[in-house]
């Protein structure tokens, strides 16, 4: 998959509404088969939404289109913690884009797709570890 194809998947399951659900580093992933990091792993990070940086190579998932979930005594609207968080990547340092046929669902929700993100090596082994991004589109 291209990144101009990946962007236009994120630009049109963001317009649903659904949200995206990450992980990093999954242990759903074949460690040889991914080379992936093995020192971190992150599951079921849940965004509303995602979008690039204005003049920057940054993809950034974020919950700026979350809804409140109640309202304060003075009337002000109370969001959840989480609301804050965020995750960034940088789209210069992909390697390789990959939209997953047959997947299972790894996530906790159901995930209509699956693509897997292969981050560059971040040392000068091209076949060293690697980050690997893997988004679910939420049902």
């Amino acid at each position: 998959m291209e990144l101009k194809e990946f962007l236009v998947a994120l630009s049109k399951h963001n317009k649903t509404k659904r949200g995206f659900q990450l992980h990093l580093n999954s242990g759903n992933l074949d460690e040889e088969e991914s080379s992936k990091h093995m020192d971190v792993e992150f599951s079921d990070m849940y965004f509303t939404n995602c979008e690039l940086l204005k003049t920057t190579p940054l993809l950034c998932f974020s919950n700026t289109e979350r809804n409140p979930i109640g309202q304060s005594e003075d009337g002000k609207p109370l969001y959840p913690c989480e609301v804050n968080s965020s995750m960034y990547i940088d789209l210069s340092k992909i390697e390789a884009i990959e939209d997953v046929q047959d997947f299972e669902d790894w996530f906790e929700f159901p995930s209509e797709r699956l693509i897997n993100l292969y981050m560059f090596p971040e040392d000068d082994y091209l076949d060293g570890n690697r980050n690997v991004v893997s988004i679910g589109f939420m049902a």
